[in-house]
């Protein structure tokens, strides 16, 4: 069986998609770049919390598509994005709703490093759909990390 396959199963065994768009959403990004170069568990979390809207999704697919056909084999655009993304956020110049906490999370996935989770109960009670995800995003995350096989690599060029 697959990878891809396995993960599917088993986000879905643990009910972590929250609609059939959702589900439907991710699955797609997973069959497209599961084989892909550049492709770790870190990206498959990120593909997980950009499928949670048609929004997030489309960024993630352009993203996606444009490394594909820049035959990049790893992540380093994408973590360099990320960051300045999260940096953007958090001083307010940036032009979507997105919170910082979802673009800490984001680059968290991508550079395997920990999650810092102390400011979830203020979020709480800020902005609790926010709050909400993340933590949706964390129980996924600890689900795919269980899969074996496709482990997160360090690539170098």
């Amino acid at each position: 069986m697959k990878w891809s396959d396995k993960c599917m199963l088993e986000l879905t065994h643990h009910n972590l998609f929250e609609n059939d768009e959702h589900r439907s959403r991710f699955r797609d990004l997973l069959e497209c770049y599961a084989e892909a170069p550049f492709f770790t568990k870190g990206l498959c979390k990120c593909m997980y919390l950009s499928a949670w809207d048609n929004e997030h999704f489309a960024v993630m697919l352009d993203i996606l598509n444009a490394m594909t056909i820049n035959h990049q084999s790893n992540l380093d655009a994408m973590k360099d994005q990320g960051e300045i993304r999260e940096a953007e956020a958090e001083s307010g110049r940036m032009e979507d709703e997105d919170s910082p906490g979802i673009w800490k999370l984001s680059n968290a996935f991508l550079n395997n490093t920990p999650y810092d989770s102390s400011a979830l109960g203020t979020l709480e009670i800020e902005d609790p759909d926010t709050a909400y995800l993340i933590k949706r995003a964390l129980l996924t995350a600890d689900v795919i990390d269980q899969i074996p096989g496709k482990e997160d690599r360090k690539i170098f060029t």
